[in-house]
């Protein structure tokens, strides 16, 4: 497993090469896309992350679309964990973090 900041697209294929099968935090704001890179490489890649940080900010609509827009493709073939895109801002309120854990759940009990 490999913690590895920025765009790493370019380097994803020597990660596989070298033995890595998984990567996180998968930065959305430096245009690192999930579901891409499933498509890309199956499950011979695991992923963690790419839920954009910044939408746990906004409204319950905003986590909601962001979950919606990657969880039903991701979380199908397992192979991937949800989590934000590093950690949890600060400004980011309690009820929203609780509604963000509780979206990712139901998601999990379809699974």
């Amino acid at each position: 497993m490999v913690d590895t900041d920025g765009n790493h697209e370019v380097l994803t294929p020597l990660f596989i090469e070298g033995g890595v099968n998984c990567i996180y935090p998968l930065e959305v704001q430096v245009g690192m896309d999930a579901i891409s890179l499933r498509k890309k490489y199956g499950r011979e890649l695991r992923l963690v992350g790419n839920i954009d940080k910044r939408a746990l900010s906004g409204s319950k609509d905003a986590i909601r679309n962001e979950l919606d827009s990657k969880l039903p493709f991701l979380v199908r073939d397992l192979g991937y964990i949800p989590s934000v895109d590093h950690c949890v801002p600060a400004d980011v309120p309690f009820e929203n973090f609780e509604y963000y854990i509780g979206v990712i759940k139901d998601y999990a009990t379809r699974v």
